[in-house]
């Protein structure tokens, strides 16, 4: 799941895995993985200034057209984790490579592409509003060299 591409911006988000997220046996579904990477996209898009609901108020929606997962360790209940996102591109679509961590150890790697739909059309597009375009570039210019996380 590395990319070659460079990290444009890179941001944590933390959370902790709780009941409703575990099997009997107190580890993290493997499904419920995918819940934690959409909370950090989602908190991407409100780092940016452009949260999903003005995504859809502006006439688009963003589904995820790509996803590749590589499961590496479980978490368990009560862990706490941190999702550590980069992101390689924004102006055509959106591409995320992700990592959860419980500490210094990769739980799961992962790789998303994002594509804009305008509301209404069915078709994807091959462009991202530029609304959005000028608030990523704006958070990207306010910090500088991504933080390691």
């Amino acid at each position: 799941m590395k990319s070659a591409q460079e990290s444009l911006y890179r941001f944590a988000y933390t959370g902790q895995a709780e009941f409703y997220d575990c099997d009997p046996m107190g580890v993290v579904w493997h499904g419920n993985y995918l819940k934690y990477l959409e909370a950090a996209r989602g908190r991407f898009f409100e780092l940016a200034h452009y949260p999903y609901k003005v995504i859809y108020q502006e006439g688009h929606t963003f589904p995820v057209a790509e996803l590749k997962l590589k499961y590496k360790s479980p978490l368990f209940l009560k862990d706490d984790f941190t999702v550590i996102t980069d992101l390689l591109e924004y102006e055509n679509r959106l591409v995320f490579n992700q990592e959860v961590r419980r500490g210094d150890t990769v739980c799961l790697r992962a790789r998303s592409v994002q594509v804009c739909v305008p509301n209404g059309a069915g078709e994807l597009s091959f462009f991202m509003p530029e609304n959005f375009i000028r608030n990523v570039r704006e958070l990207i210019a306010e910090s500088g060299v991504p933080e390691e996380g």
